[in-house]
């Protein structure tokens, strides 16, 4: 989509108001289906959703006029996948290590699994777009750009605060998970948890420093 809106030429505004009703219509439905998710790997699944709204909705508004929001939307892209990546990576360790990726099962892993949790913490903060991390900055510039093009259209305008009170309530969720997973005393299934394999070690910290990074690197790709 990407690559066919930079090349179309002159977008009529409809096409632009197809994708704005269509990201916003699947970001409300996949906040609404992950919110009951216990299982990681559906709640996994259903945030990559939101997250390809928020790139949608870049999209669009970049048919309205705003080129930041576009370049926002490829930057998200590119942070999205090495956040999510770690964020898979967390509930298939959790699976090798304990057995379970249900969450409420899951208790205490900073204390038995501490690079788990930081992997956990940092991917889970970088998808609902909290500073430092690479999911802010994307973020932060599909709004910016979408404010500025949403500019007279009061639809418009619902549309981007509706997207801007999910991302807090995404925040406030993945929130509630971090302070169920990661504090405490170990839960029987963490305490019984085998090491992380070495190999895994190195791509978690990989995969934790690009998290972190990736905003810099895809900014300057984009120039």
């Amino acid at each position: 989509m990407a690559r066919v809106l930079v090349q179309a030429g002159v977008i009529p505004n409809v096409v632009g108001w197809v994708l704005v009703i269509g990201a916003i219509l699947t970001l409300i439905f996949s906040f609404i289906m992950y919110l009951p998710q216990k299982d990681m790997k559906r709640l996994l699944a259903f945030s990559t959703i939101s997250q390809l709204s928020y790139i949608f909705l870049g999209f669009a508004f970049f048919i309205f006029g705003s080129q930041l929001a576009f370049e926002g939307s490829v930057m998200h892209m590119f942070n999205h996948a090495f956040a999510k990546t770690l964020f898979f990576l967390v509930a298939g360790a959790f699976s090798f290590t304990m057995g379970t990726h249900m969450l409420p099962k899951i208790k205490g892993v900073l204390k038995k699994q501490p690079l788990l949790a930081v992997g956990f913490i940092v991917a889970a903060l970088a998808i609902a777009g909290v500073p430092p991390l690479s999911g802010f900055f994307s973020k932060f510039a599909i709004f910016a750009g979408s404010f500025e093009a949403a500019q007279g259209s009061w639809v418009l305008i619902l549309i981007v605060v509706v997207a801007l009170v999910e991302t807090v309530c995404c925040f406030a969720w993945f929130l509630k998970w971090i302070g169920q997973v990661v504090p405490g005393e170990p839960s029987e299934v963490v305490a019984k948890s085998q090491a992380v394999p070495k190999t895994m070690v190195f791509v978690f910290i990989v995969l934790i420093i690009m998290t972190v990074a990736s905003s810099f690197i895809a900014a300057a790709w984009l120039g």
